[in-house]
């Protein structure tokens, strides 16, 4: 339906929340004279000569995390107590991570590293938890001092934004009725990267929330499985928010959603397809589907004093939708991730009718999709596609492994297509694929013929020329299908020569390398592989340069919001904007955590909110913070050694020891000579402390850090991280 003719109106109201406790109406504004913000070139914990790394916004921001290199000196390095604690916390029992408890707010990402100590950062290590079975009881007053210095040390200071260097307030809940005819435009995710997408929109005192998406780790963010947007404005405003609404089913932009949902009460508003992979992720993280409110594009919600109105799209998933939010004040549309698709495979054109109605109508601000700005000319149909696999499929002698994005329902349909038009049988791999294959199938997003689909245990019944699988790993992603198939890791599948490998995606910025490897390894063991742009075996889902231009032409709005890209794509987009006559005063770029707010007198840039980055690792939200980060890295690139001694604490002399043992840093027994020598500075270290009748535990752990980091580092220029370990004996 993609006439307005068509359009259905469902009134739907909001789910109120029970009002807030008392006190909680208190203006909570949060200055920062007291944090450093995120650039500051202050850096109280520096190591001399360490590598140290940026805070968690630029890794947010950026896409990727910036990495400055100090000049290595030969002083000695003076850490302040909080690092001192982090270095000892290996002495303690490793405290179990968990996933929040709905109600429980969820841990901030500590980006101002320097500031915050994480003290868990060197007791998440695998070689520090080795040395734990050596230990004899450490619970002395010294030890329980460094403890509680630990724990002095950690704050819950809110960073700055992104190379601010000015101190700024970040604005937290306002009192009721502060915001009396504002529309505010609050990004969370999506600005300035590509991935995490989440927006606020707020009008007055009511949120409705737009997409909760998450990003997948740079190389880096070591152990981080994946990346969610900062939530703490959404939380601490939760009995305000009244709906959240989806764009479209991609991971970037419903990925963080049952962690969201864990911490506030409203309904979630999704077309069909989209709530059949919510429901697969909520009961996944044990969250209850009772949220999720169906509806379809052509329809309006209303949600509060805001109407929101669905407009159907082109996208490389089907049930993709543009939003519309009609105030008081003006219209906001937000395109979502669009193209605009001629011959969509599902028949579903975009509705550029309703685009124009509302520019007739007049828009306030539009919001549009920035990813593939730098592209000129237009996007290539989903359905073109098609004929390519079929002719790879046609040329294939023996079995056919194509591997696709597992939420490219379109490109699935035609590669089953071409499966049946050349009698294979289809095999599915992966569990992204099989999942989204089943939830679209049950919801009538794919058409596949009875019997295609056959399960990897009789494939063997078949011969070589019957069979097509698919699969993940068209990004090396290194534990996908296509990784393991190409390495002769699978446990189901072993390539031969006569196969053939259809990899139908583009390397995604940064995973160039990855799939470079996972083409040479499959070239190596024979296969015949169709991959790249020329092979036409893969179109984008997001605008070019000429629709975008469609896009604004039809809108004609006021005001102009880039999103969705790196910053150099919404600068560019901002300059397609002027082109196309949008008032260059009119066009706003900012960065997560920046307000656009607007009112009867126009919009202009506002405060900001606490944005950033959660990492998510395991089952622990938020406790991998920027110090563990960066002591993994320091870790995988320098290593460690432990030194282990006993001390008598009545008298304060070292009576076993020092044993030192190396992880990662130096082969011991090719280095004798150089550990001999190190075990000879700390023995000296220890003679001086007993001279001068040290026996804090702290200073002695302090100078044998600051010795061996010395020597090591005039012996081998490395540095690797030195964990002293004193064991009490009475």
């Amino acid at each position: 339906m993609n006439t307005t003719d068509n359009q259905h109106t469902a009134q739907v109201t909001a789910v109120e929340t029970a009002p807030s406790a008392q006190g909680e109406q208190k203006t909570m504004r949060r200055r920062t004279n007291t944090r450093r913000p995120a650039g500051d070139s202050r850096n109280t914990d520096r190591r001399s000569g360490e590598r140290r790394y940026t805070s968690a916004s630029n890794q947010s921001g950026e896409g990727r995390q910036r990495r400055t290199t100090n000049t290595r000196t030969n002083t000695r390095r003076q850490r302040p107590t909080g690092e001192q604690g982090e270095q000892q916390g290996t002495e303690r029992r490793i405290r179990q991570t968990r996933a929040p408890r709905s109600g429980e707010q969820i841990r901030r990402t500590d980006r101002n590293s320097e500031n915050t100590r994480n003290t868990r950062g060197t007791s998440n290590t695998r070689g520090a938890s080795n040395t734990r079975n050596t230990r004899t009881r450490n619970t002395t007053d010294g030890n329980r001092n460094e403890n509680a210095n630990n724990r002095r040390t950690r704050t819950n200071n809110r960073p700055m934004a992104r190379n601010q260097e000015a101190h700024l307030d970040l604005i937290g809940r306002q009192p009721d009725g502060s915001n009396k005819g504002k529309f505010q435009i609050i990004p969370l995710g999506g600005l300035g990267e590509i991935g995490k997408n989440m927006t606020i929109f707020q009008y007055e005192d009511e949120i409705i929330v737009l997409d909760s998406g998450l990003a997948f780790p740079s190389e880096d963010m070591l152990g981080v499985d994946i990346v969610i947007p900062d939530m703490s404005y959404i939380i601490e405003n939760k009995d305000r928010v009244k709906a959240v609404v989806i764009t479209h089913g991609h991971e970037d932009h419903i990925g963080s959603l049952a962690y969201l949902m864990k911490e506030i009460d409203c309904p979630v508003y999704a077309t069909n397809l989209v709530c059949g992979l919510i429901e697969g992720k909520f009961k996944e993280h044990k969250v209850s589907p009772k949220c999720l409110r169906m509806i379809a594009a052509g329809d309006e919600v209303q949600i509060g004093q805001v109407t929101v109105g669905f407009i159907q799209t082109n996208h490389s998933i089907p049930d993709s939708c543009a939003v519309y939010f009609d105030t008081p004040i003006g219209t906001i549309l937000h395109t979502g991730d669009f193209k605009i698709d001629q011959t969509p495979v599902d028949g579903r054109l975009m509705d550029m009718h309703k685009f124009a109605e509302l520019g007739n109508k007049g828009v306030l601000a539009l919001m549009s999709d920035s990813t593939n700005v730098e592209k000129p000319g237009t996007t290539g149909s989903e359905s073109s596609v098609g004929p390519a696999i079929k002719q790879a499929v046609g040329e294939a002698k023996g079995r056919v492994v194509l591997a696709t994005f597992a939420s490219n329902v379109s490109r699935i349909q035609q590669a089953i297509d071409a499966a049946v038009m050349y009698n294979r049988k289809v095999v599915v791999m992966g569990r992204s694929m099989v999942n989204v294959t089943e939830i679209a199938q049950e919801r009538g997003y794919l058409d596949i013929p009875p019997n295609t689909i056959i399960d990897v245990d009789v494939m063997h019944n078949y011969t070589d020329d019957q069979i097509m699988i698919l699969t993940t790993g068209s990004q090396g992603e290194p534990m996908a299908g296509l990784s393991r198939m190409a390495t002769s890791n699978h446990r189901t599948v072993e390539l031969a020569p006569n196969d053939t490998v259809i990899i139908s995606a583009t390397p995604i910025p940064g995973n160039e390398g990855a799939v470079g490897k996972t083409i040479d390894n499959l070239l190596r063991l024979g296969c015949h592989v169709v991959y790249g742009k020329d092979r036409g075996i893969h179109v984008s889902g997001h605008a070019s340069q000429e629709e975008l231009k469609t896009m604004l032409n039809l809108v004609r709005p006021e005001y102009f919001i880039p999103v969705h890209g790196e910053y150099r794509m919404l600068r560019r987009h901002g300059e397609l904007g002027v082109a196309m006559g949008v008032d260059p005063k009119k066009i706003l770029i900012g960065d997560n955590g920046q307000i656009f707010e607007f009112d009867k007198d126009g919009g202009r840039k506002g405060g900001r909110v606490q944005a950033g980055a959660i990492f998510v690792d395991g089952l622990g939200v938020g406790d991998v913070g920027n110090i563990v980060i960066r002591d993994r890295q320091q870790l995988a690139q320098e290593g460690m050694v432990i030194v282990v001694m006993a001390m008598d604490t009545a008298s304060g002399t070292i009576i076993a020891g020092p044993d030192l043992v190396s992880r990662g840093f130096v082969y011991v027994r090719d280095a004798e000579e150089l550990m001999l020598e190190a075990e000879r500075r700390v023995h000296q270290v220890l003679d001086d402390c007993e001279a001068q009748r040290i026996k804090d535990w702290t200073t002695i752990k302090q100078n044998v850090r600051d010795a061996l980091g010395k020597f090591f580092y005039d012996k081998t220029r490395r540095r690797p991280m030195i964990l002293p370990i004193i064991q009490d004996v009475h």
